[in-house]
């Protein structure tokens, strides 16, 4: 069961150290040594001192993620001015803080993976992920799952299971938010999880029965066939999916209704897909707008970097908010 994802909101000194002190708290519950923990707690500073600097407020969000390996996901999200010169911003000794400069040097040595995206005027997020010594070097999706900020419990869910013929990827979204919703997407999920080699009638079907005891979830699902690309997608209720280039976006069909409560009869699609495009998964805490178009250069970035652009520009900051983007081509980071 993917593990809870959290928010700390980056306004002063004294919620970076609660950043810090929070994405230690979860490395430790992931087996992460004190070596990792050390250089990760480095790099949550650094970037929550850098979102106060340049953007005055923001976002530090820690998402341990399991999708074909076990990943810690840290992203610095802010609306800031943007970075003018990223590639001059990771040389040491370049400051435009008045600082040594010694920030983003720093962060990308300690870092597993790092990327960042920057627009003048939009603001900036920032990507690292730090893996476990055991989990798989390649992890091809990036999923964010960050409950309202009123809850603890997050009332969404997802499974991913990547491989590098065939991938699984799914985005359960339980009515409303707070622990009766969690209740629902942990059921969905579970529901799922021993069936993923079924095909997709069957698991709605089953995922249906199992959350009659609940109140209810929205589901979609998406079967990547890396081989002959194509997706076979199903999806009941307000989860959204759709294949995206960063030019053209093609939103996949699901139906209307509630598993657990309505299912209705359910529809298995078949999407072909060209190199280089990625899936794109999010529930309905993300505005239904929700696109890569205008971030250029977007496609050349890791699907976690593109989640968490997505999450930043599209959430509602009203609802559980999840996005799940995936390489369609099995590659990752």
């Amino acid at each position: 069961m993917p593990r809870l994802q959290k928010s700390v909101s980056i306004t002063d000194r004294s919620s970076v150290g609660e950043a810090r002190r929070a994405a230690n708290a979860v490395a430790l519950s992931m087996g992460f040594n004190e070596q990792k923990r050390s250089d990760l707690s480095i790099v949550v500073t650094e970037l929550g001192n850098n979102v106060l600097m340049h953007a005055s407020t923001g976002q530090i969000l820690i998402c341990p993620v399991e999708a074909g390996g076990t990943c810690l996901d840290i992203f610095a999200v802010d609306s800031g001015p943007g970075i003018r010169d990223v590639g001059m911003a990771f040389e040491d000794g370049v400051s435009t803080g008045g600082t040594a400069g010694q920030g983003l040097g720093a962060i990308k040595r300690l870092s597993d993976t790092l990327s960042l995206y920057s627009s003048p005027g939009r603001g900036t997020v920032v990507f690292c992920r730090f893996r476990l010594a055991a989990s798989s070097g390649n992890i091809p999706a990036g999923v964010i799952s960050i409950p309202i900020h009123s809850e603890v419990e997050c009332g969404d869910s997802y499974l991913a299971i990547p491989g590098s013929h065939r991938s699984f990827y799914m985005v359960a979204d339980g009515l409303g938010h707070g622990p009766s919703a969690s209740e629902a997407a942990r059921a969905a999920v579970k529901s799922v999880q021993g069936r993923v080699q079924e095909n997709l009638t069957e698991i709605m079907n089953a995922a249906h029965n199992a959350l009659k005891a609940t109140r209810g979830a929205a589901m979609s699902i998406a079967v990547i066939d890396h081989s002959r690309s194509l997706v076979t997608y199903a999806g009941v209720g307000n989860v959204s999916a759709a294949l995206g280039n960063g030019t053209v976006t093609r939103n996949m069909v699901s139906r209307n209704g509630t598993l657990g409560a309505m299912l209705p009869r359910v529809h298995e699609y078949t999407y072909p897909f060209e190199p280089g495009m990625v899936l794109l998964m999010y529930s309905d805490g993300l505005n239904s707008k929700c696109n890569l178009s205008g971030y250029p250069g977007i496609m050349s970035r890791p699907p976690g970097l593109i989640a968490g652009l997505l999450y930043r520009d599209f959430s509602r900051q009203r609802d559980d908010a999840t996005v799940l983007v995936a390489s369609l081509n099995g590659e990752g980071l």
